[in-house]
């Protein structure tokens, strides 16, 4: 390979970790954004659930999600408290889910303990 060829190649791959840590950088930006509001577009709103902006709408259709809007527009705003709700209606608790394994578990040596 000629060195200016690996020199192409070298200038080509830079020019991918610039634009990749532009990227991260914007991104990470804008989740510290968010992090001090309380009230967020469908964007940030998608952003934060990490879902996609359409979704939102799917949501609020089916009563899952809170969305508001201003009288006469169009545009809807979800509060940080609704999206948090909605994260935490639909999870279970990991040690909860663990303990319960657990028990079974327990309980199962115990049965083959007594025979």
């Amino acid at each position: 390979m000629k060195d200016q060829e690996r020199l192409q190649l070298l200038e080509t791959q830079v020019s991918v970790l610039v634009n990749s840590q532009k990227e991260f950088t914007s991104k990470a930006l804008q989740l510290l954004a968010l992090s001090a509001k309380t009230i967020y577009s469908k964007e940030e709103a998608a952003l934060f659930l990490n879902l996609d902006p359409n979704y939102l709408y799917q949501l609020k259709f089916h009563g899952k999600l809170k969305a508001y809007k201003k009288k006469g527009q169009k545009k809807i705003y979800f509060r940080k408290e609704d999206l948090e709700e909605y994260l935490i209606s639909n999870s279970t608790s990991e040690d909860a889910n663990n303990n319960h394994d657990y028990e079974d578990f327990e309980e199962e040596i115990i049965e083959k303990w007594k025979k």
